[in-house]
């Protein structure tokens, strides 16, 4: 662009120093001439020392064009180097660069208020929005059945579950010809999901030998239901006498919590007794449950 205008500076020259000094008008009046495609001198004043000149852009708009600032302009994959009068905006820049915006593109420049200096970049983001429409899956429930004649932990599927189908319509939004968000906008069913039917065991499993002859014991001294502390002692410590929660301070065979040990295993007669002694543990327990306490425990 700096070549163009220097060639039709000289140019000028050549045609005043051909016409002499009558060739000029007397009033200082300006001079126009056509400097390559798009290029037009500009007006100056007599004696002036600099002269403008025009360009018309893509836009329509006449841009002034002096040395020019040098910058860059990334449209997609593609950079065009261009030089821009001082002072020009960014959208001039653009329109200099021969870049047409489409309503959802965006012009990201290297200051918020929109001037341009020397070695900027101005990339522009070209925006597309399309519709599509996808098959998919859609995941099927599960429904569960508790099952005393498994052992807890245990389950079989009774009825397989069968995934649903639905047509989903979604807005996806690309950048530069990269998709960069997906957004449902609507979901029309096609076949419904089967749900799956499980049998989960609730059934305790086997009790050690010397655990279980302990709690039976413990529930025939003090008139309990020997199943019911059987089941209560495996959920709250898999049979383990030593078993210890450290985030609930919990304790022995049936998970005594401090305050409940110490006012119970007294009331027991057990006062004293280590809460991991499985017998005094057992028998406290027992004696809560004969005495209407089994709600104190989560496990039943």
């Amino acid at each position: 662009m700096t070549f163009v205008v220097l060639g039709g500076c000289l140019q000028l020259a050549s045609v005043a120093s051909a016409g002499g000094a009558s060739s000029a008008a007397p009033d200082g009046a300006s001079r126009a001439e056509t400097l390559g495609r798009g290029l037009v001198a500009g007006s100056r004043a007599a004696g002036s020392a600099t002269v403008p000149w025009t360009r018309d852009g893509p836009s329509g708009r006449t841009l002034v064009l002096g040395l020019g600032v040098p910058l860059t302009v990334v449209d997609g994959a593609a950079a065009v180097s261009v030089r821009a009068p001082r002072g020009a905006s960014v959208a001039e820049a653009l329109d200099l660069a021969g870049v047409r915006l489409g309503t959802l593109d965006r012009v990201i420049a290297a200051r918020p208020d929109g001037t341009i200096v020397p070695g900027d970049v101005i990339r522009v983001q070209r925006v597309s929005e399309s519709e599509t429409a996808v098959a998919e899956a859609t995941a099927f429930p599960v429904t569960t059945v508790a099952d005393p004649a498994l052992i807890a932990g245990r389950t079989f599927v009774v009825t397989a579950g069968i995934p649903g189908l639905s047509l989903n319509t979604y807005l996806v939004r690309s950048i530069d010809g990269a998709e960069v968000e997906r957004l449902l906008v609507s979901s029309a069913e096609v076949a419904a999901p089967v749900a799956e039917v499980r049998h989960v065991g609730t059934r305790p499993p086997p009790v050690p030998s010397e655990i279980e002859a302990i709690i039976r014991s413990a529930a025939a001294e003090w008139n309990a239901d020997a199943d019911q502390l059987l089941r209560v002692a495996w959920c709250e410590s898999r049979y383990n006498p030593s078993a210890y929660n450290a985030s609930s301070s919990t304790s022995g065979l049936f998970q005594f919590k401090p305050g409940t040990w110490a006012a119970n295993s007294v009331r027991a007669g057990y006062g004293g007794a280590s809460v991991f002694d499985p017998v005094a543990n057992a028998n406290v327990a027992a004696y809560m449950f004969a005495n209407q306490q089994a709600r104190q425990w989560v496990c039943k």
